[in-house]
């Protein structure tokens, strides 16, 4: 089962803004999450229990309206999610 993580982002002093980090994360069929429903890796780190894989897509600035990059990149990643948990090129 994939899922969408968001953490904050780490950028240079000089950029200003919040910036936060998108990835997809791969949960294993065997352990913590298949004994506890809706459990979610309390960061992202491919070296957790419970995580497969990682697909980083970085960090990005978070801004004021829905067509900022963190936005457009959190619709991409919930779309590709629905991709992968349906079977579609997993």
């Amino acid at each position: 089962m994939w899922i969408v993580m968001t953490s904050s982002g780490q950028v240079p002093a000089s950029c200003r803004g919040n910036y936060r980090k998108v990835a997809l994360v791969k949960l294993t069929p065997e352990g913590k999450c298949a004994y506890r429903q809706g459990w979610r890796p309390p960061r992202i780190d491919d070296r957790l229990t419970g995580i497969e894989k990682i697909v980083q897509l970085g960090s990005h600035n978070v801004g004021k309206t829905d067509s900022g990059a963190y936005q457009r990149t959190l619709a991409q990643a919930e779309a590709m999610v629905a991709k992968y948990n349906a079977g579609v090129d997993a």
